[in-house]
């Protein structure tokens, strides 16, 4: 018996084989597309992330701006709230200057006078001052009155703005009017022969008190 008559034969449908050969091209297909895809999908992303990185890189410049600009307005805030606050300072300062210049303590002389206080309902000093010297407003304020007086020919009532007024009796002509805005220091009465003598009195909120509480004897 011959031995490749002993070999049994085997055939394969061609059917088969076109079947296989179809099935290997689809998945080669198949692949091919998830390869593109794949490949495509790494594009997009790797151009997301180069996108995304030129976002934070613009988005750290802009917040390094901020950065710088914030100190910028921090540093002017300081300025100018230093600067507010000096000039605070200053009306402050400016208003207690204006306080203290409307207080009536000034002397009420523009030299020295022998002084004496004067019994009566009303405290009153009296002052003598020296021929050719003057007497003089003893704080910022408003001439309210001019009148004539009992004991004296003449009497300057200041009204100082701050509850205070101050009273001058003297027997000299006035040299101011009223109605006149005075400062400390304005001349009232000249003094001569006739009129040495001033009669001084302080009223606040309408009721006497004693000069000498407020007056400055080394004004």
């Amino acid at each position: 018996m011959n031995r490749t008559e002993g070999r049994k034969r085997i055939s394969v449908d061609p059917v088969i084989i076109e079947s296989v050969a179809v099935i290997a091209l689809a998945a080669i297909i198949i692949l091919a597309v998830i390869c593109y895809r794949d490949k495509k999908s790494i594009k997009n992303l790797e151009e997301e992330n180069a996108k995304q990185r030129a976002d934070i890189e613009k988005l750290t410049e802009e917040n390094a701006d901020l950065i710088s600009l914030r100190e910028e307005l921090s540093d002017k805030v300081t300025i100018l709230s230093d600067t507010i606050n000096q000039k605070v300072e200053e009306e402050e300062a400016m208003e207690e200057a204006r306080a203290q210049a409307h207080m009536p303590v000034g002397f009420p002389m523009s030299s020295s006078a022998s002084l004496e206080e004067v019994e009566g309902e009303n405290p009153m000093v009296r002052l003598n001052g020296s021929v050719g010297s003057s007497i003089i407003a003893s704080a910022d304020g408003t001439v309210i009155s001019i009148t004539t007086d009992s004991g004296y020919l003449h009497c300057i009532r200041i009204d100082h703005g701050n509850g205070y007024q101050s009273i001058y009796r003297n027997d000299g002509d006035a040299m101011i009017k009223e109605g006149d805005e005075v400062v400390r220091g304005a001349i009232l009465y000249v003094i001569g022969e006739e009129n040495t003598a001033l009669g001084y009195q302080i009223m606040y909120d309408e009721k006497y008190i004693d000069p000498m509480e407020l007056i400055n004897i080394d004004g």
